[in-house]
């Protein structure tokens, strides 16, 4: 299967697309106003301390403060967890004959409050676990962890692990002894990350030389730096993405500005030199993501209608709570027999559904509307299938069985706002309702609204102002109306039209 990493740099927007076989696969977007912060360590002060919700409150320098969980700072290496894609195996050094057994991490003994940890004006160095989302600020966490190319290292927790992901039991075994033999200093703990399967030990030395060296300054600005100050910002999202994503089963990474081909093969030369070949840089005229033949699939990731090859269809609502996705057959008359027809439909939307979502990076609750199957055995096929398209999802997803009436409930990890919302902002008329009120249910509003400051205020003159269509129905359909207004204010009544109001919206002036 070929793999394409491309990158377009346009002005002060970064977009990333990953492809296999020419097909649009994962996408990502970053503009320099809106840089994720996840990974980056600051050092805050505590604003407030809130015990009914078991959190505090950090002024760390950004617009709002983030919000530190109990759960956050109790719990050691839990961090890492939301900022990379990795599920560890706690490994434990079986000590040699004379050797005395690692000492057992100190745990508490019961479960602190936030008000025993912390107090307001408190100053702590803290790292972002999750970017804002809508109205809230980021969330933090104490367990600071460092990702490198191969490993993680983790400064206050003396734990070794070994991702999940490497299943041979022979790799594991050849990366527990390296895991064992490197010179780590006492109380740190390492991650091999899954990247590390086949590497050699030479490639951990340098990248645990590389996060040693990056803590000592991070410790170092932590005494220099007055809080609230950044200690530690995280690569961009070019620079993570080769870290991340950029390996041996990648065939070519293109990128289209010199500025950051520079950078990129700076960086692949100092960390990934086996891969510097594969850098290229694009130099033709036509946008990139246009040569390629990705800008329309790139637009399409914004549509409320997706169509499926079998010519069934998918309806995606966004909304601020859940994510609804209704499937149907559309054109796809399918074979003679209904239930496979429809079972064909199914199979091809939940594959089309996992890709969706993480093409817009949507998170959250999700609920899928199939077409009904009258079988179990259909309906497991289907799950068995979505669970399978899920696999490669970094976000961790949960899913529940098919309900009785049809529905998939599952939830999907949100640590930064969907694509969707990055890079739209909700309808000033309709405040993303996606709808407006009729102009005659805003003249019956006026009128019950006219009629209440008339009882209240004895007024007998009044100015209404309205968007010039909605006056003109009230004045020509809804004459009625009007009429009713003029008698319940006994008095004058002026109608005024201003084109810079809102459809939906008036004023009444008395």
């Amino acid at each position: 299967m070929s793999k394409e990493i491309i990158i377009n740099s346009e002005g002060k927007e970064r977009r990333i697309a990953f492809l296999e076989d020419g097909q649009l696969e994962d996408f990502s977007i970053e503009r320099e106003s809106d840089r994720r912060l996840v990974g980056s360590v600051y050092k805050g002060i505590i604003e407030n301390v809130v015990p009914g919700i078991q959190a505090a409150f950090v002024n760390v320098g950004l617009e709002k403060n983030g919000f530190l969980h109990v759960s956050d700072i109790i719990n050691p290496s839990d961090a890492y967890r939301d900022i990379l894609d990795e599920e560890i195996d706690e490994e434990v050094k079986t000590p040699s004959e004379g050797e005395a057994s690692p000492p057992p991490m100190e745990r508490p003994q019961k479960k602190a409050t936030i008000d025993e940890l912390v107090k307001t004006g408190q100053e702590v160095v803290v790292q972002v676990i999750k970017d804002p989302i809508g109205t809230k600020g980021v969330r933090l966490s104490t367990n600071i962890s460092l990702p490198g190319r191969y490993m993680v290292l983790l400064p206050d927790d003396p734990r070794r692990g070994i991702s999940r992901r490497i299943m041979d039991k022979t790799e594991r075994a050849r990366l527990r002894e390296i895991l064992w033999s490197l010179n780590v200093p006492e109380n740190v703990g390492i991650i091999i990350r899954t990247v590390g399967e086949g590497m050699h030990k030479k490639y951990f030395i340098r990248d645990l030389r590389y996060l040693l060296g990056l803590w000592k300054k991070i410790e170092r600005r932590r005494q220099e730096y007055t809080a609230p100050n950044s200690l530690h910002t995280e690569l961009d999202l070019a620079l993570k993405t080769v870290r991340d994503a950029f390996t041996e089963s990648v065939g070519r990474l293109v990128v289209d500005s010199r500025d950051d081909f520079r950078k990129i093969k700076r960086f692949v030369s100092a960390v990934l030199p086996r891969l510097r070949s594969k850098v290229e840089l694009y130099s033709g005229i036509e946008p990139i993501f246009e040569h390629i033949g990705i800008e329309k699939e790139i637009k399409k990731i914004f549509d409320r209608k997706v169509w499926l090859k079998t010519g069934g269809y998918l309806i995606i609502e966004q909304t601020e709570a859940l994510v609804a996705i209704d499937v149907n057959s559309g054109r796809n008359v399918g074979k003679n027999d209904l239930e496979e027809t429809i079972l064909e439909t199914n199979m091809e939307a939940v594959e089309e559904v996992a890709k969706q979502m993480r093409l817009r990076n949507v998170g959250g609750i999700v609920i899928i509307d199939l077409i009904d199957m009258k079988t179990k055995r259909n309906q497991m096929k289907v799950l068995q299938k979505l669970r399978m398209c899920l696999r490669r999802d970094k976000a961790k997803t949960n899913i529940l069985p098919i309900s009785e009436i049809g529905l998939v409930e599952m939830t999907r990890q949100r640590v930064q706002e969907s694509t969707n919302k990055a890079l739209y902002e909700s309808c000033p008329v309709c405040s993303g309702l996606g709808s407006i009120k009729s102009s005659t249910s805003i003249i019956l509003e006026v009128l019950r609204e006219l009629k209440s400051i008339v009882a209240k205020k004895k007024i007998t003159s009044s100015k209404i102002i309205l968007h010039p269509k909605v006056a003109d129905k009230l004045l020509t359909e809804e004459k009625e109306i009007y009429v009713q207004m003029e008698r319940s204010l006994k008095g004058k009544l002026e109608i005024e039209k201003d084109v810079e109001l809102n459809l939906d919206d008036y004023k009444i002036v008395y």
